[in-house]
């Protein structure tokens, strides 16, 4: 009987090595040409999947975005006036405003005189108004609007920043040395939206500041192509605000004229303004001021701001 001959294998440990022999060894093994655990085939298998990878996610969010992109026009907004987000009713801003700092803060708060510290707002305005300026607003898509003149289809009216006059300008520090400062206002703008002014006297609403009334009224009776216009009014917002502002200007209009209107996208297009100015405002007092515009189709809620907008007037 042939006896069965067994061989016993043992594993044998792998040699002693310290912390940064083992790191080394993993950076770089010469024994098996591994480096970080992997040859020189295997890391580029794994490079090549995971460009191949990469090349189609870019590829299929490119093609993704590209049919998206058909889907928009660049020039006009999808959803409009009572379909969009926006509306159809206009907020209306000031300017100057406070600083990024007070993001949340309508106060206009200056000293006013030769040591006043007023600057700061001139400054604002005249960033604001920039472009303004005759030279930035000219160019082959504008054109001169008036009352009997409304611009073509594609043109859109400049505005000459000399409208606004003599008084609200950068060369008087918009009125602020001398404590009759000016607020500049716009409209927001809204694509395609038409306004609908009160071009009949008879049809003015019952809450429409007096004093506004008797002006719509006079101008009726001079030219009743300036009726189409969405009329501006600001007032102390109180009775006690109301008894420390003092007179208020409007230039270069009592609003926004209706020729500015709509909003078509024209490149160069620029919002009208409106320039208010204080002429004498009680100093020391801080006053509440509510300015709000009107036309039949906008709206005006207090606690939203609609149709109006709120500020506050601080000279010391």
């Amino acid at each position: 009987m042939t006896e069965k001959k067994s061989e016993d294998y043992f594993a044998v440990a792998p040699p002693k090595r310290s912390g940064w022999a083992n790191f080394k060894l993993f950076l770089w093994n010469g024994e098996t040409s591994e480096f970080l655990g992997r040859s020189a085939s295997s890391w580029a298998k794994i490079f090549l999947f995971y460009v191949v990878l990469y090349a189609f996610l870019a590829a299929f969010f490119a093609a993704m975005l590209m049919v998206f992109f058909q889907t928009l026009d660049l020039y006009q907004p999808r959803w409009q006036n009572a379909n969009g987000l926006i509306g159809t009713n206009p907020g209306l801003g000031f300017r100057p405003m406070p600083s990024s700092a007070n993001v949340e803060s309508t106060l206009i708060h200056f000293k006013h005189g030769t040591a006043g510290n007023w600057k700061q707002w001139t400054a604002e305005l005249e960033k604001f108004l920039y472009p303004y300026d005759t030279v930035a607003s000219s160019g082959e898509y504008f054109t001169s609007c008036s009352f009997d003149k409304w611009p073509a289809q594609g043109k859109v009216c400049n505005f000459d920043i000399k409208l606004l006059g003599t008084q609200c300008t950068k060369e008087e520090l918009f009125g602020y040395e001398r404590g009759r400062p000016c607020i500049v206002l716009k409209l927001n703008r809204i694509f395609g939206w038409i306004p609908e002014p009160y071009d009949d006297p008879s049809e003015l609403p019952a809450n429409m500041p007096t004093e506004l009334k008797e002006y719509i009224k006079t101008k009726a009776t001079e030219n009743k192509e300036q009726l189409k216009m969405i009329w501006v009014s600001c007032d102390g917002e109180n009775s006690a605000d109301r008894e420390h502002i003092g007179n208020v200007t409007y230039t270069p209009f009592r609003g926004f004229p209706a020729y500015y209107f709509p909003y078509k996208n024209v490149p160069g297009y620029l919002s009208p303004i409106v320039a208010l100015q204080f002429q004498k405002p009680e100093a020391g007092v801080l006053i509440n001021i509510e300015c709000k515009v009107w036309a039949k189709n906008i709206i005006h809620d207090r606690q939203r701001r609609l149709g109006s907008v709120h500020f506050e007037l601080l000279m010391d």
